[in-house]
């Protein structure tokens, strides 16, 4: 946008005296726009008497600005309309609220100005100033407009620079008082007593939404929550209701997640988050990499067992598994299907050899194989248990 300082304005002789006349009565003219800014726009409706003084000294130096430029004198507006603004977005009134009462108060004047054009000559020189008339009125408004959405992009940095601290203080760990707990919660708008949970999304990119749009999500089905982005996860606090559970909550998460999601047990005090929120990475550790799976921390005990235990899952990879992975891809893949489905089937050969599409016999002799390899017979209860989490820490191996 121009500057209005940068567009001079040379008015015809009528507009210059009519706008010096209107200036006179400045007063009068304020008074009348304010009225109508509180009659004709809803978003400045039943305001108290300190609002609508408000309006009518913002709409006042508006005016002033306006009228000063018609009449001819060194344009001042582009300041006036920024303070106006900033102020609204600080007031918290929508912009195309905002602009509309601008334009109200605008007709205002230019009602008044054709009532003044009282014979042809006049009527001539306000039709052939019109357009520079709406020009400095458009240049008016577009200050506005660019000194409210600096104001709101400046308002949503520190709103979000409030919310990661107030996030910092529940997922940290620290010990905190009580006022500043429920201040954290009151910035993150988080009820001070309720069912809270964790979710922690694995990012597939450095600070990648895993879960885009969760946040509204929830909030369209009346469930509050506070989340950020971090460098490898994206993490939330979620407040429960009796309506929307944690096994909901998983079923959300399943819907539009984009990689691993991890979700704690249930909890009912917010100082209780820090631990929560290692109980979601645990479970986000324990789902498999590269997929979408939604893991809760209560129903997937040995996984997470296994992902709290890396150094220990990584030994026993190498230890159990560790013939088997050395083999041939081919080989090694169908050994590894074979025993995974053998201990989903319960042990049965039977239903292993059906749900692999193969006799019985092979799943024998496939199993015999791994026996050879591994020393371990998997009609051993503590062999099978060994291979059991040793598969385990295999697929969630990063």
């Amino acid at each position: 946008m121009r500057a209005m300082e940068d567009r001079p304005m040379t008015p015809a002789p009528f507009v210059a005296t009519a706008s010096r006349v209107l200036l006179e009565e400045i007063d009068n003219l304020t008074d009348e726009i304010a009225r109508e800014v509180v009659r004709r726009e809803p978003a400045y409706g039943n305001l108290s008497p300190a609002a609508q003084q408000d309006i009518r000294n913002v709409s006042r130096d508006n005016m002033i600005a306006i009228l000063g430029a018609l009449s001819g004198e060194p344009a001042s507006g582009d300041a006036i309309a920024r303070a106006t603004g900033k102020l609204r977005a600080e007031q918290g009134v929508p912009l195309p609220a905002v602009l509309r009462a601008f334009r109200i108060g605008t007709t205002v004047v230019w009602d008044r100005l054709i009532l003044a054009a009282d014979n042809p000559a006049d009527s001539r020189d306000l039709l052939l100033t019109a357009s520079d008339i709406w020009n400095v009125v458009d240049d008016f408004s577009q200050g506005i407009t660019a000194a409210y959405q600096e104001t709101t992009t400046e308002q949503m940095r520190r709103d979000a620079h409030a919310r990661d601290a107030a996030l910092d203080v529940l997922l940290s760990g620290r010990i905190v008082d009580g006022p500043e707990l429920w201040e954290s919660a009151n910035v993150l708008r988080l009820p001070h007593h309720a069912t809270y949970c964790v979710v922690v999304a694995m990012s597939g990119t450095p600070a990648g939404e895993t879960l885009p749009g969760v946040s509204d999500s929830l909030a369209t089905v009346g469930v509050r929550s506070a989340w950020r982005v971090e460098l490898d996860s994206q993490v939330g606090v979620v407040a429960l209701t009796p309506r929307f559970d944690v096994e909901r909550l998983a079923a959300c998460a399943a819907e539009r997640t984009l990689g691993r999601v991890g979700v704690s047990v249930p909890y009912d005090n917010l100082e209780e988050t820090a631990a929560a929120r290692r109980q979601a990475q645990l479970a986000c550790a324990a789902g498999k990499p590269g997929s979408r799976e939604v893991v809760q921390y209560d129903k997937a005990p040995v996984a997470i067992l296994l992902a709290g235990a890396p150094e220990v899952s990584g030994s026993l990879i190498a230890s159990v598994l560790g013939p088997i992975l050395a083999l041939p891809e081919h080989e090694r893949d169908i050994l590894l299907e074979t025993m995974r489905t053998w201990f989903a089937s319960g042990g049965d050969p039977s239903a292993t050899a059906a749900a692999l599409y193969c006799h019985r016999n092979t799943v024998r002799q496939r199993l015999n194989r791994v026996a050879q390899l591994t020393g371990h017979d998997l009609t051993s209860p503590t062999a099978a248990i060994e291979v059991y989490l040793a598969l385990e820490a295999h697929r969630i191996a990063p």
